[in-house]
C-alpha cells in the first residue's frame, strides 16, 4: 500500500492535563504530507508518558484523579468518542486514591487497514487532553514514531476521501 520515502524519526510533543476545560496541542503535519506526489506521514506508534511537570517524576495525587489523552487527524478542540474514525492512538491515566494508579493505552495506534502503522494525509493533527477535576502540574509527552511514505493514486485518494468525509 505504502513505499517508504524516509527511516523512522520521532515526532515529540507534550500537553499539560490540570483540568476538566479540553487542552489541545496541535501538529502540523503539513511538512509530511503533499498531495500531488501523494505523500502522507504514517503513524508507526505513539507512546505516553504522564509526569508531574515541576519535577519530572511519576504524578501521583491524595485524591482520585482521571485524565484522558487522545491523537486524532484533523483540527479538534475537544475529547472525541472512541469509535471516532479520526482517532489515532489514545491513554488514560487513573490514580485511585485507595488502590494505587494505573496507565492505560487504549490504541498504539489503530492501523485502518495498513500493517505498518496509521497512515495519515491531513496537514495537521490535534492532541487533546482533560482530566476529571483540576490536577496540578499533571502533564503528558506524546513519543511518535513516524515515517513519510508515498501512496498509490488509489490508495492515496481513498484516504483522502475518508479524512474528507469525517
Amino acid at each position: 500500500m505504502a513505499k517508504s520515502k524516509t527511516a523512522s524519526f520521532y515526532i515529540r510533543r507534550h500537553i499539560d492535563c490540570t483540568t476538566l476545560a479540553a487542552q489541545n496541542v496541535t501538529l502540523d503535519t503539513s511538512a509530511y504530507v503533499d498531495p500531488a506526489d501523494r505523500q502522507g506521514i504514517m503513524i508507526e506508534s505513539v507512546d505516553f508518558i504522564f509526569y508531574n511537570s515541576t519535577n519530572n517524576l511519576p504524578i501521583t495525587s491524595g485524591s482520585d484523579r482521571q485524565v484522558a489523552v487522545q491523537l486524532l487527524t484533523g483540527n479538534y478542540t475537544a475529547l472525541q468518542p472512541y469509535d471516532n474514525d479520526d482517532l489515532v492512538a489514545s491513554a488514560g491515566f487513573i490514580v485511585d486514591s485507595g488502590a494505587g494508579v494505573y496507565q492505560d493505552s487504549n490504541v498504539y495506534p489503530d492501523l485502518l487497514g495498513s500493517l505498518d502503522g496509521r497512515i495519515v494525509v491531513d496537514d495537521e493533527m490535534s492532541i487533546l487532553a482533560s482530566a476529571n477535576s483540576a490536577f496540578a502540574n499533571a502533564r503528558c509527552a506524546l513519543v511518535i514514531k513516524a515515517k513519510v511514505v508515498t501512496l498509490t493514486n488509489k490508495d492515496y485518494m481513498a484516504l483522502a476521501l475518508q479524512t474528507v468525509a469525517n
